[in-house]
């Protein structure tokens, strides 16, 4: 059990992330692959390595060959964990190694064990890639991250720091980086408007043929956006699931089931590349965001919301409108200024003048 619970802390060096520096004469670049999301299940609990590209950076010298070990730290903020000051996971250091040409180093040969890895030098020559565990977690934090890992799947929500030293043999320090990562968990996407329940479609009723969907979801780093808009029609569709199974108005092209935005919180039905809006219609739309991680694109689904387009110059409720004062208003304000106060969701809905001087407007 105490080696599964070194094994996982492990797995956090993984995440560093790494700029070009220059510091003397050697040189540490390269690049970090972000996800949205680190699950568990692509780490190998029991050795501590990983088949999944986190890191890929370049380690090398103006002058070989020269001594070098390297030192990583990570550390971690976690309030859901208890974890609240900054707090070593783990700080481990290589023994040290001659670097006698450009070397790569990839967090796939990083583990508890002893690597052989090959700098790029021709023919190549073999590194052994040992490390000392110098800190780590206290056991009961430990035992706080393993339950959150086995219980989710995935690392806890927090801020992690990643840090890289590159020293000598006597411990000076050539070149060094450090930064942090917010994870996140995602959250699920929850439609603003237009629109609702089907069987409220009398509650939610929009005059305009060009709408704008709004909705909330919490943005990511590499996640994409896509919506997509049918026409529901009782007569042949049993729920509005069906009906945006079925033909979509957007996207015009059938073959795709989604179309893609930005990631952003809010769009307008497009002027060309989708069917036109109908007045009197009832139409369904949902949102999908695709989140990159460590096991591959996951799709998160909003719910269906459901609309009717208004028929300009008539009022739908609920109840019957037969005031000759509402409809000498109707006349005089025309269809759309009228609309846009008497219709369906604002300020003047239901309300009806009594044309009584001193007396409040009456509800419907």
């Amino acid at each position: 059990m105490k080696k599964l619970k070194t094994n996982v802390i492990l797995f956090f060096l993984s995440l560093g992330l790494f700029q070009p520096l220059l510091a003397q004469n050697v040189t540490l670049s390269g690049d970090i692959y972000e996800y949205a999301t680190y699950y568990v299940n692509s780490f190998d609990l029991n050795s501590g390595a990983t088949n999944v590209q986190i890191f890929r950076y370049q380690l090398e010298s103006d002058v070989y060959p020269i001594a070098v070990k390297i030192r990583f730290r990570a550390s971690m903020v976690s309030p859901l964990l208890g974890i609240n000051a900054p707090t070593t996971i783990i700080e481990i250091e290589t023994g040290v190694f001659d670097l006698q040409a450009p070397l790569i180093l990839d967090n796939r040969d990083i583990s508890s064990e002893t690597a052989i890895i090959y700098d790029m030098a021709s023919p190549p020559n073999s590194i052994e890639l040992t490390g000392q565990v110098i800190e780590s977690l206290d056991p009961s934090q430990a035992d706080a991250i393993l339950q959150s890992v086995l219980t989710t799947g995935r690392i806890a929500d927090g801020e992690y720091t990643f840090e890289i030293q590159v020293k000598s043999e006597s411990d000076q320090v050539y070149v060094s980086d450090s930064k942090t990562i917010v994870v996140q968990s995602p959250v699920s996407i929850n439609l603003e408007t237009p629109g609702g329940v089907l069987s409220d479609t009398l509650d939610n009723i929009i005059y305009s043929t060009f709408p704008i969907f709004q909705w909330f979801s919490q943005s990511c780093n590499g996640c994409e956006s896509f919506i997509r808009v049918a026409q529901y029609n009782s007569n042949v569709h049993s729920s509005l699931e069906d009906a945006i199974e079925d033909q979509r108005v957007l996207p015009f092209d059938q073959t795709e089931d989604w179309y893609l935005i930005n990631n952003i919180n809010s769009f307008q039905y497009p002027f060309s590349g989708a069917y036109p809006l109908e007045e009197g219609k009832i139409y369904a739309w949902q949102v999908m965001m695709t989140l990159p991680t460590t096991s591959g694109a996951e799709e998160m689904i909003s719910s269906i919301s459901a609309f009717k387009i208004g028929i300009s110059g008539t009022i739908e409720s609920t109840g019957a409108i037969s005031s000759p004062i509402l409809m000498a208003l109707q006349q005089a304000l025309g269809d759309d200024q009228f609309n846009a106060l008497f219709g369906s969701g604002n300020e003047l809905q239901g309300y009806n003048p009594t044309g009584q001087r001193g007396n409040k407007w009456d509800k419907l």
